[in-house]
């Protein structure tokens, strides 16, 4: 009998997703259209969170703000993430939530397994060593990209036969679905003359960049001013306070925006990018769009699967960053290339969201719950 058929005479799910940043909004909105089209119920709660909320208001996407994000102090994350648990308890407790999934949330694990609610978290992040043991020990399924190796994960308590893995990148799940219209430099205020270097910001305030240089990200927007005074630099923050900072010190120099963006759209139009974080730099790989890691800690999974694939570059420090721009911005049959691998790798990415929700239904037939 195939999974669909018995799935016709059960109830529905009711699921609660908690979101708590733009890469887990553009993840979950497809997986959110999906399950609700297959009849489910799903409840969908973040935190104050400015690029959420912009985002959100961007997409016209339904969210309960429960809570705040806790900032760069640990003891300011550990009481915001205190009270949020108890706000998210209150707010879930007499829904008669069936599942809860999260990219790593500690309130939404730690409320869902004090609940007796089982928990599936999604992740690509094992780097992230303080949110992953307060998660991944709670978690009842563990979704991965493939890239990631297991013995990643068996640190935190987690078995094999407990990790699903799915032969894709997490951007696949929007890239996959993306528009077919182009987008062109003038939607994002840019000159059609000029190059474009595209910068996206550190997570500053993550807990696994807490020691890092905070002034990384200053000297190297100096050295894209300094070598690049012909070219438009288009910085992307997350943080009201980042951004506040470089208008502060940069001025017209650079354009930072306060509004939310269509990053896939500027990075299609970019000429070259250059990611201080994870998700976007994986994102502009999979667009081939020449692109540069200046990630502060140690090679993610994921960087070392784009790297390999030639997707992306890693220079050392920040001169070599300002070298291998140079090489890059002319370059055109080099764009061409990585366009062409880049469409291949994608196309032949499995679906995340699909892997998700069957995972899901068939737990929920397992343990009898449909």
């Amino acid at each position: 009998m195939r999974l669909c058929d018995s799935l016709s005479n059960r109830r529905s799910l009711i699921i609660w997703i908690d979101i708590l940043t733009p890469k887990q909004m553009l993840f979950f909105t497809p997986l959110i259209q999906d399950l609700r089209l297959k009849g489910h119920e799903v409840l969908t709660t973040s935190r104050k969170y400015l690029e959420v909320e912009l985002l959100a208001s961007l997409k016209d996407f339904d969210l309960m703000i429960i809570g705040r994000h806790g900032g760069e102090s640990l003891l300011e994350k550990l009481k915001a993430s205190s009270e949020r648990s108890l706000q998210l308890f209150d707010y879930v407790k007499k829904l008669g939530i069936d599942y809860a999934i999260s990219f790593s949330s500690p309130e939404c694990a730690r409320v869902a397994f004090g609940m007796g609610v089982k928990h599936f978290c999604i992740s690509d992040s094992p780097h992230s060593e303080k949110v992953c043991r307060l998660t991944i020990p709670l978690s009842e399924i563990l979704l991965t990209p493939s890239v990631i190796p297991y013995s990643a994960w068996s640190k935190y308590g987690i078995n094999k036969d407990r990790i699903v893995r799915y032969n894709a990148l997490d951007p696949a799940v929007w890239l996959k679905r993306r528009s077919t219209e182009l987008a062109e430099k003038k939607d994002f205020g840019l000159s059609t003359s000029k190059k474009t270097i595209s910068v996206r910001l550190e997570e500053s305030q993550a807990s696994y960049l807490l020691n890092s240089d905070k002034s990384y990200s200053k000297k190297l927007l100096d050295s894209l001013v300094l070598n690049f005074p012909d070219c438009e630099i288009f910085v992307l923050g997350r943080y009201s306070s980042q951004i506040k900072d470089i208008k502060k010190s940069f001025g017209s120099k650079v354009n930072i925006t306060t509004n939310a963006v269509d990053g896939a759209g500027l990075l299609s139009v970019s000429d070259v990018f250059i990611g201080m974080g994870g998700t976007m730099t994986a994102e502009s790989s999979l667009l081939g769009v020449p692109s540069i890691s200046a990630f502060q800690g140690a090679q993610l999974y994921t960087e070392k699967f784009l790297i390999k694939e030639g997707l992306l570059v890693r220079p050392e420090n920040i001169d070599q960053i300002i070298n291998m721009i140079s090489k890059l911005l002319h370059n055109q049959d080099h764009k061409k290339k990585l366009q062409k691998k880049a469409k291949t790798i994608l196309e032949n990415m499995e679906d995340p969201v699909s892997i998700m929700i069957k995972t899901l239904e068939n737990f929920a037939l397992e343990t009898r719950i449909l």
